[in-house]
């Protein structure tokens, strides 16, 4: 399990504190774990939510057709693969 060294303050109502408090009590655990395990189930939904995008399907053809065609090497790449640079010994 990951140490657990870094402190995150937090300013709460007494009616959150409380209820908190009771909630943690009812599930056997502490504020703390309550708390954090909360933050983290949020904190991963809000990740998810925007680690993707929906596109238009003529947006998404568009973009695997030009995924589809071969690249053009820049010059200077196409240049620096035909003249080697090193010698094997």
């Amino acid at each position: 399990m990951e140490r657990k060294d870094k402190m995150l303050t937090l300013r709460v109502t007494d009616r959150q504190r409380t209820v908190y408090e009771r909630a943690a009590e009812l599930a056997g655990t502490s504020v703390a774990a309550l708390v954090t395990s909360a933050a983290d189930a949020r904190a991963d939904e809000v990740l998810h939510e925007h680690s993707s995008m929906t596109v238009p399907a003529d947006v998404f053809d568009a973009l695997l057709a030009a995924l589809d065609q071969p690249a053009a090497l820049a010059p200077a790449l196409e240049k620096a693969l035909k003249e080697p640079r090193f010698e094997n010994r």
